[in-house]
C-alpha cells in the first residue's frame, strides 16, 4: 500500500490520469478556478455547445473573480446552467430561508447570480 504523504514533491502527480498542478496561496487557486470555469464557458460558446456546472458552495473565493470576469468580457451565459450542490433543510425537512447566512442557494443568489450582468 502506498503511503501517499511520502511522495516527494518531483513524484507528485506522475502518472496521474489527469494533471495535478502546484499553486501558490488561496488566492492564486481560486483565480484559477474561476480561469478554468471562464474558459470552459468560453470553449464550449465557440463550438456551439452548452456547459453546465456543479456548484459547490465551498470553496467560494472564485465566485467574486468569476462574476468579475464575466462582466468584464461580456462572456455570454446563454448556454450556461449552474447546479448548486446541496442545502439546509430545516426539521420539516423544507428548505431553509435563502436570507439565512448558511443558505447556500441564498448565498450563489447574492454572491454569483445576483452580480452578474443581465446582459452576459
Amino acid at each position: 500500500m502506498m503511503d501517499y504523504f511520502q511522495i516527494s514533491a518531483q513524484d507528485l502527480g506522475r502518472d496521474a490520469k489527469i494533471p495535478v498542478v502546484k499553486l501558490g496561496d488561496s488566492g492564486e487557486v481560486f483565480y484559477e478556478l474561476a480561469l478554468e470555469m471562464v474558459s470552459a464557458i468560453r470553449a464550449n460558446n465557440d463550438r456551439g455547445e452548452k456547459t453546465v456546472f456543479i456548484c459547490p458552495v465551498g470553496p467560494v473565493g472564485q465566485y467574486p473573480i468569476f462574476v468579475r470576469l464575466v462582466n468584464r468580457d461580456r462572456l455570454s451565459l446563454k448556454n450556461c446552467w449552474f447546479l448548486n450542490m446541496d442545502e439546509y433543510l430545516n426539521d420539516d425537512g423544507a428548505y431553509i430561508p435563502k436570507e439565512s447566512p448558511l443558505s447556500f442557494r441564498g448565498f450563489m443568489e447574492r454572491t454569483v447570480y445576483g452580480q452578474i450582468d443581465p446582459r452576459c
